[in-house]
């Protein structure tokens, strides 16, 4: 569209809209033509150098008291406006949203427009894109008006699907997540069995069980330390955090549901957060099963159209919701708040570390309950040492604790295996000798197993068994991994950038055929298994795995119903897992987790192991958990025996507290990266000079720059530098506009503050 003389125009209002256009440059002045309407919260199509653009309307002014040194259009007395082309979203934030959204962007020092699209579903800014308004054509089954059962000879799938099809018909996507193929629908539709047609249908928010025969609507009546959990939740000041320590199988989840009806009861809305998008159905499950149709999801794996239509029934809701998501679905615009629940709360998938904001979910979350007068429950069998210490020595949540199993089962006996032993005895196979034994078990008894292999792929490495030469990634500092192919055929990847080539046979250096893959994944696991278990089924649940919109809910639907009698797959698979026919939890290899270049290894490590421990025996069925190790010393080894975690914390803590390490003090890491060593290394160098001044200051301590313990990632070399100082004191950084001067445009900065990982 043209622009317009503004005498040609009835024109009244200008409106600065901010556009990602990949520049310093974020917001734009346009004028509101064709009476638009267009307010401040909008989302909105403009013209920008010829190009359409997504923006959104960040403030409204009289057109009267523009100033033409505002105006992103210059010329004389006659100045030639461009207008607003449409309006894509009406008022999709308000005025408080907006300006909390702009003090977080203040605070991790991004820019108002990083920390908008970071909050967005994706697409509302940047290039033109329509945003669907929730329409589309789908296709509908029902069955024949004159169709009769006893007359027509049905196969036994044929007549599960017609018993199981609703008298006025579904969606013809409904019946295939349910377990229905094209094949059999199309057949019955040539029969005359059924009537397909299109139709119109608004993209549905709600969601449907997915483990129906394993949950009871009945509500379970509660344990005694259920009840003390919810009365300590009843007595909380709005504004307020809980820590919920319970044991795996303790109930966490069905006090989660207690505080969430005492919310929706008070008419306020409910927000529940989980570190994987794996955990999300199977709590969604127990969910809906209590609440309904006022159970929404959202995460990366939920569609454009989806988050959008949530997003704004989420901002016209008259009633409470109860929103079930990742660490995104912190920035919902939820109304009339009153709980926020984080799951899993030790788990580091709360903490964006790339690309900026750096944010920490757990931390915007105590933000918002304080905005809304709303209460925070975090949860855990394994709480972080940072939230522990909120309760311990600060006094600032309130600590309530849940020791006892709901099954009347004793707790799963934890056994240590010595691999040394194994090696000695003769046993040079992956899995040791009570495993192997253990396994074939399974079916004879219907029980299941879950085994834990820390790297997904086939083998971790390859590497000359001649002169010792490594497959790097061209890319990174990192080992290329051996994959295996649903053909049988193998390559390798890079688990950092994603390279891909074929697997070499021929040493480059050396010219020796003596390759060979070195470490274990969980595709070898799974080939090991097929050829020593033949009669076992197996799947497989890790990132490759799972995949896809409903990966996750697909592969623990089939375990769930019995199709596999071992579910192998990597750290996933010890996070709210919750399968009552589980009897043997398993970790094979994980002492590389042990012994990694980070203050918090021994923690994390600690938390994987005992989460996993208690996935198993979680019914009535007897429960066993076996723990591979080369290290059967290891203090780590020792605490997850005893199942001693607090001891743990309390030990540690001490630890950290006389040496001043997190979480006894604030830490900020400032992460460089760029295509040239030499430069990279002298910004490095160079900005680490100018904060030094700054944190001397203030009592901060600077250590480096010096190169990231992966120093090459993408064909862009990385350096850090780490500053730390005392607890509750500002971070010693210049303003963000200062800052990012001393940047050239071909280094890349990234601020994290408090990193998960150092």
């Amino acid at each position: 569209m043209k622009p317009a003389s503004n005498q040609s125009l009835n024109i009244s209002y200008k409106l600065e809209i901010l556009l990602d256009i990949g520049s310093s440059n974020e917001s734009f002045y346009y004028l509101d033509g064709n009476n638009l309407g267009a307010e401040v919260g909008d989302i909105v199509s403009v013209r920008l150098r010829g190009r359409l653009l997504n923006g959104l309307v960040i403030s409204k002014k009289n057109f009267s008291k523009m100033n033409e040194d505002e105006s992103n259009i210059t010329g004389g007395k006659n100045i030639r406006y461009l207008f607003v082309e449409s309006i894509l979203q009406k008022k999709i934030i308000d005025d408080s949203w907006r300006e909390w959204i702009e003090s977080l962007a203040s605070f991790y020092m991004v820019s108002n427009l990083k920390m908008f699209k970071t909050a967005f579903p994706p697409g509302w800014i940047g290039k033109y894109k329509h945003i669907s308004q929730g329409l589309k054509d789908q296709i509908w089954i029902e069955t024949k008006k004159e169709f009769d059962i006893k007359k027509n000879g049905l196969t036994k799938k044929e007549f599960f699907l017609i018993n199981t099809l609703p008298e006025k018909g579904n969606w013809q996507s409904e019946l295939i997540k349910s377990g229905f193929n094209h094949t059999l629908i199309n057949s019955m539709v040539s029969k005359n069995y059924l009537l397909k047609s299109k139709r119109k249908r608004n993209i549905n928010t709600k969601l449907n069980s997915f483990l129906n025969d394993q949950i009871a609507t009945k509500k379970p009546n509660p344990t005694n330390e259920q009840n003390i959990a919810f009365q300590e939740f009843q007595i909380m000041k709005p504004g307020d955090a809980l820590l919920l320590w319970g044991e795996t199988g303790s109930g966490k989840t069905e006090v989660y549901m207690r505080m969430a009806e005492d919310q929706v009861l008070k008419k306020k809305s409910c927000l529940i957060l989980t570190p994987e998008i794996g955990l999300i159905p199977q709590l969604i499950d127990r969910f809906i099963r209590r609440f309904n149709n006022i159970v929404y999801e959202y995460h990366s794996n939920c569609s454009s159209t989806h988050r959008t239509v949530l997003w704004k029934k989420i901002i016209n809701a008259n009633e409470p919701l109860i929103v079930i998501g990742t660490r995104s679905a912190v920035f919902l615009p939820i109304k009339n708040l009153g709980l926020i629940i984080i799951d899993e709360e030790h788990d580091v998938s709360y903490k964006q570390d790339s690309p900026m904001p750096c944010y920490d979910a757990r931390e915007i979350a105590l933000e918002i309950v304080k905005r809304n007068s709303a209460k925070l429950i975090f949860g855990s069998a394994t709480p972080s040492m940072k939230t522990w210490k909120k309760c311990i020595f600060e006094n600032k949540f309130k600590l309530v604790r849940m020791i006892q199993r709901i099954s009347s089962k004793e707790i799963p006996e934890i056994r240590i295996i010595d691999m040394r032993d194994e090696f000695k005895k003769g046993n040079v196979k992956i899995f040791s000798n009570e495993l192997l034994q253990s396994l074939p078990q399974l079916r004879l008894k219907n029980e299941q197993a879950i085994i834990l292999i820390p790297r997904r792929g086939h083998s971790g490495f390859l590497s000359c068994r001649n002169c010792g030469y490594l497959v790097n990634c061209p890319n990174c500092d990192v080992p290329l991994s051996v994959h295996l192919g649903s053909q049988g055929k193998k390559w390798l990847s890079c688990h950092w950038c994603d390279h891909k080539s074929r697997l070499i046979n021929l040493c480059p250096d050396c010219h020796s055929t003596a390759f060979k893959p070195f470490g274990i994944g969980t595709q070898r696991v799974i080939e090991f298994l097929n050829e020593e278990f033949p009669e076992l089924r197996v799947l497989r649940f890790d990132r490759d795995a799972t995949s896809g919109k409903d990966g996750h809910r697909d592969i623990l639907s089939k375990f769930s119903r019995g199709e596999a009698d071992i579910l192998v797959g990597t750290q996933m698979l010890a996070k709210g897992i919750d399968i009552p026919n589980i009897t043997l939890s398993v970790v094979i290899a994980a002492d590389g987790l042990l012994h990694r270049p980070d203050i918090s290894a021994e923690e994390k490590s600690l938390q994987l192991f005992l989460q996993l421990a208690g996935r198993a025996g979680r019914a009535q069925k007897k429960g066993k958990v076996i723990f591979q190790t080369y290290k059967p010393n290891h203090p780590v080894i020792s605490y997850l025996q005893k199942r001693d975690y607090e001891r743990f914390l309390i030990e540690n803590s001490r630890l950290r507290k006389d040496a001043h390490l997190f979480p006894f003090c604030r830490i900020c890491l400032l992460k460089l990266s760029g295509e040239n060593y030499a430069l990279t290394e002298s910004v490095a160098m160079k900005l680490a000079k100018y904060l030094l001044n700054f944190c001397e200051k203030k009592n901060w301590k600077l250590i480096g720059p010096a190169p990231s313990l992966i120093a090459k990632v993408g064909k862009k070399f990385r350096w850090q530098i780490l500053i730390h100082g005392p607890e509750g004191t500002k971070i010693p950084l210049p303003d963000r506009s200062i800052l990012w001067k001393l940047i050239p445009r071909n280094v890349f900065l990234t601020i994290d503050v408090n990193p998960a990982e150092l």
